[in-house]
């Protein structure tokens, strides 16, 4: 009964280690199911552009061209299979599944796919493809659990809104220095043109456009909490020019940085009187 429910090709199952890794407009005729053991990679596509790190699995599918970047160190464990259900329907059309999935288990994925892999290299004897078959099953199993009912994942979901902390935590530890987008992108060893892009699809800003946002928003509140002159304050948020942060800010919040501390006395004061 489940054999005709579903019908496993497995064309191949492989480890593959790397020190970098560029493939450009790669096109296959199967799925590749391919799990990040170590590193982090781009991969672009039709559907989009997708940050996959450790513990996730990038779906690539047959017949669109995709491309694959890493500049650092990196291990994958991947499999090329077919996988129809029903009457040849194909199964990742019935259980539609985002390009990147993180892993819920990933000491239970690594685990079935050691044994996967272990059957794979040994010679064909009774029972081999139906023991190959069903791993490949278990697999696709932890991949679909690992993903939410509709089978989509929201920017707004921890696995990709926490993807570049790092990269914000670098910025507001250092508002009053000069960061470049090429300085960001080397924390994840990322080419930046392809950190800009990925960062920009999350935040809807760019590295650049964010760290101004931080900075002004730390000028904000220095104005609010201290008494710092604005020339000191410019500095300290990296502005070096106080007519060009005045500027800047007004164009944030509609008023220069002297006019907003004085509203926010004014508005503290009525306050207290009240």
């Amino acid at each position: 009964m489940i054999q005709s429910q579903l019908s496993i090709k497995v064309l191949d199952v492989l480890k593959i280690q790397y020190k970098t890794r560029i493939i450009f407009d790669y096109v296959q005729s199967c799925y590749t199911v391919s799990y990040i053991r170590k590193g982090e990679v781009l991969t672009t596509s039709q559907e989009g552009e997708y940050v996959a790190s450790a513990g996730d699995v990038m779906i690539h599918r047959p017949n669109e061209p995709f491309n694959v970047i890493s500049r650092m160190d990196g291990i994958h464990y991947l499999f090329n299979i077919q996988v129809n259900v029903r009457d040849g329907e194909d199964f990742f059309e019935l259980f539609p599944i985002g390009k990147v999935i993180q892993i819920r288990d990933r000491n239970e994925y690594e685990r079935r796919f050691d044994e996967l892999r272990s059957l794979w290299l040994q010679e064909e004897k009774d029972f081999r493809d139906v023991q190959v078959s069903s791993l490949i099953f278990t697999l696709l199993y932890e991949i679909v659990e690992s993903i939410k009912p509709d089978g989509n994942l929201s920017l707004s979901d921890p696995l990709f809104t926490d993807r570049f902390n790092e990269a914000l935590q670098y910025m507001e530890d250092r508002l009053e220095q000069e960061i470049t987008r090429e300085e960001l992108a080397n924390l994840y060893h990322m080419n930046p043109v392809y950190f800009s892009r990925a960062f920009q699809r999350i935040y809807k800003l760019t590295p650049m456009q964010m760290l101004r946002k931080l900075r002004l928003q730390h000028a904000k509140q220095l104005l609010e909490r201290t008494d710092y002159t604005v020339e000191y304050i410019a500095q300290r948020c990296g502005y070096y020019d106080a007519s060009h942060f005045s500027k800047v800010f007004r164009s944030m919040f509609g008023k220069g940085p002297a006019e907003y501390r004085k509203s926010i006395k004014f508005t503290k004061t009525n306050t207290v009187s009240t």
